[in-house]
């Protein structure tokens, strides 16, 4: 692309508070960026304004010339979008209160419920046609334009835009960070000194392999972790704080004592996956996980938009600092043609051996002006790959159900889901959870169905 002054980025869902100050900033602080043109877009007009404002002190405080704007409609926003950055989250919070409390009252316990398991699923369900829905309006306003998307559950959407549409689709995750980090605290090294292999789905990814300036340290790090030196580093750190987002790296240390490998994403998405420790509360207490409850999210919001506020009302400065995410090193890379390496979620064209071709996988991407295109990994381990296969399917289910609108499609995927479990009352708790989002599956009540 021709990085003569700045990209066109479009924001879907610039309004969110958690997401919003982090990229804009970032995107602001970039210099192969400069003279950009940001546009914010939300369907929730207030947080919409809250975010523009924002947006102005944050661009001035970082002596910034990125160009702002804000787009009431989709269309606006999209209109000659070079990339679209995609996070929404259909229903919000209300929706969510249902993916968790019905499971509840059935005895389903989820930890977070965005990604697998019945909150999964019909968060999954409710998004699956908004999002092609916007890739649709991609398609007829920037066709060119690549789709950074943030939105969960990553897989399963990421998947649904690329077999739906034909437009480019990279699905993108921070869960590696707090492992990285976790190493290099352990080894006293910076984190650019690390060298890892790591493959699988989003929020189930796995570290088979570490390196320290090219030593290999990997039987030591797992050895380490086994033995629980990353789990006192992180409880000492927490120091007793009870917020669910922190990892206490109880499960990742009796995962990799268990099977040899490392789970990489935090530790309340890794027990989803593997749901035996959820069933019982003592190992919930003996894991230490922890329930993010919609009272928590809550919280987190309006913690989050109340730091917002103060900004704009001129209460507290700007913090002008980069964030971890490394949405705009990619945006970057793409506009400047430049190399760059980062984990991306893109369909499998033979990154991982031995899953469906197209089905999306998260790996190491190499991201140069001609796009993302995923590195091989090659073949998962035998014991890691028992675990991920039956997930892998099961997202392929559930994206044929969400673009068929075929309900039955999407009782069987949500009966062969692990936290399930082939749950005696599996067809009601479905069937309720199916009625109190009735109004968010139009796919479901539509005569005319997409190609799938």
């Amino acid at each position: 692309m021709d990085g003569c002054g700045g990209p066109k980025i479009a924001f879907i869902g610039g309004g969110s508070y958690q997401w919003g100050p982090k990229l804009i900033l970032d995107i602001a602080l970039n210099e192969n960026l400069r003279g950009g043109l940001l546009t914010l877009h939300d369907i929730n007009r207030e947080a919409l304004e809250d975010m523009f404002s924002w947006a102005e002190k944050a661009v001035e405080a970082a002596g910034s010339d990125l160009r702002l704007e804000k787009a009431a409609q989709l269309e606006q926003a999209l209109e000659g979008a070079d990339f679209v950055i995609l996070s929404i989250s259909t229903g919000g919070l209300e929706a969510m209160t249902h993916d968790l409390e019905i499971p509840a009252r059935y005895g389903v316990v989820q930890t977070v419920g965005d990604t697998v398991g019945p909150g999964g699923l019909f968060r999954a369900l409710r998004n699956i046609p908004v999002v092609v829905g916007i890739a649709r309006a991609m398609e007829e306003c920037c066709p060119d334009a690549l789709m950074l998307n943030l939105t969960n559950p990553m897989t399963v959407l990421t998947r649904a835009v690329n077999k739906a549409t034909s437009v480019r689709c990279v699905g993108l995750c921070h869960e590696l960070f707090s492992t990285l980090g976790m190493l290099s605290e352990m080894f006293e090294v910076p984190e650019e000194a690390l060298s890892v292999r790591v493959a699988g789905i989003n929020h189930f990814i796995w570290v088979t392999g570490v390196a320290v300036y090219g030593r290999n340290i990997t039987e030591e790090a797992f050895r380490r972790i086994a033995e629980g030196e990353a789990r006192g580093i992180a409880l000492e750190k927490a120091g007793g704080n009870p917020d669910p987002f922190i990892n206490t790296w109880g499960i990742r240390s009796e995962l990799c004592r268990l099977y040899g490998y490392l789970p990489a994403a935090g530790d309340r998405h890794v027990c989803e996956f593997v749901p035996g420790y959820l069933y019982y509360e003592r190992e919930r207490e003996r894991l230490d996980l922890r329930l993010t409850t919609i009272d928590t999210r809550r919280e987190h919001l309006a913690a989050n938009r109340e730091r917002v506020r103060r900004v704009i009302n001129g209460e507290e400065p700007v913090e002008v600092e980069r964030s971890r995410e490394e949405i705009s090193d990619i945006i970057a890379s793409i506009w400047t043609g430049e190399d760059s390496i980062n984990i991306v979620n893109l369909p499998n064209r033979g990154q991982i051996s031995g899953l469906p071709r197209g089905a999306v996988v998260e790996t190491y991407g190499a991201i140069n002006g001609l796009g993302a295109c995923g590195i091989a990994f090659g073949e998962l381990p035998s014991v890691i790959a028992a675990m991920i296969y039956p997930h892998v399917f099961n997202q392929e289910t559930i994206v044929h159900a969400g673009l068929s609108g075929d309900k039955e499609l999407a009782f069987r995927a949500f009966a062969n889901d692990p936290l399930i479990g082939h749950h005696p009352d599996s067809r009601s708790m479905f069937e309720e959870m199916f009625e109190a989002h009735s109004g968010y599956l139009t796919q479901f009540r539509t005569a005319a169905r997409p190609n799938v």
